[in-house]
């Protein structure tokens, strides 16, 4: 049986937007309502939920536009944090927003706890592939199957084998992240010679970004070079795909 949590709220007549405060608020008390109490007092939560929030039609970009900026799920996580005593990871969020007659905020257990998938494309692992469960925060991408960010270490595999032989390819080369309900990819080893391609064709470095980290969406390709010719991708799809 699933668990639900709905939180229904007619904003002054049901012509007025839900606004960025108000939709917080009742993604973080959706949240909450799902929490378990696990050994030794800690509060658990499914690994991933799903938020799905309708509105009127006019107001479907700017919620669009609250869910998908990465500062909206810093806040929330803050706002939960400060609500927990001894709380186990915090679940991972996919969001889905579409029209409805009135404005709605449903939170409910994802069945899926998947955040997608990333196919390696070219090389001599092309295909390979690595699917991205909500249950986890972080993982591993490199040449080989040790993350080494020292030449005797093995003590980390990488959790996505780039290549077993393409020299220009960091054996620590990058990390993915799962901060919320977004995917972030941080570049290690493989510093400059990492580039997040959107589907618009706009280009980052996650190196050269204040955090260190780029988020990534379905659609997105990671190039690592050498700084010439020589390229190896990696293409974000769904998970569903």
């Amino acid at each position: 049986m699933s668990l639900l949590h709905r939180f229904k709220k007619l904003l002054d007549g049901g012509d007025q937007e839900l606004g960025r405060e108000d939709l917080l608020r009742q993604v973080e008390e959706g949240i909450l309502a799902l929490r378990r109490h696990g050994a030794r007092g800690k509060e658990v939560f499914p690994p991933a939920v799903r938020v799905e929030i309708s509105a009127a039609e006019g107001s479907l970009t700017t919620l669009r536009n609250f869910v998908e900026d990465p500062a909206f799920e810093r806040e929330l996580e803050a706002r939960l944090s400060n609500r927990l005593v001894a709380a186990e990871a915090l679940p991972a969020r996919r969001y889905r927003v579409e029209a409805g007659e009135t404005s709605e905020v449903r939170v409910e257990e994802d069945a899926v706890a998947l955040l997608g998938r990333a196919i390696v494309v070219g090389g001599d692992r092309d295909g390979a592939e690595l699917v991205m469960e909500a249950g986890r925060r972080e993982w591993r991408l490199g040449r080989g199957p040790w993350h080494q960010e020292r030449a005797d270490d093995q003590r980390l595999p990488n959790d996505l084998v780039l290549t077993d032989s393409l020299a220009f390819i960091s054996r620590a080369a990058a990390l993915f992240r799962r901060s919320g309900a977004a995917l972030e990819v941080e570049s290690r080893q493989q510093g400059e010679f990492l580039i997040v391609i959107r589907k618009d064709g706009s280009q980052l470095r996650p190196a050269m970004t204040a955090s260190g980290r780029v988020p990534v969406r379905p659609g997105d390709r990671l190039d690592f070079h050498d700084g010439s010719s020589e390229r190896l991708s990696v293409l974000i799809l769904p998970p569903e795909a």
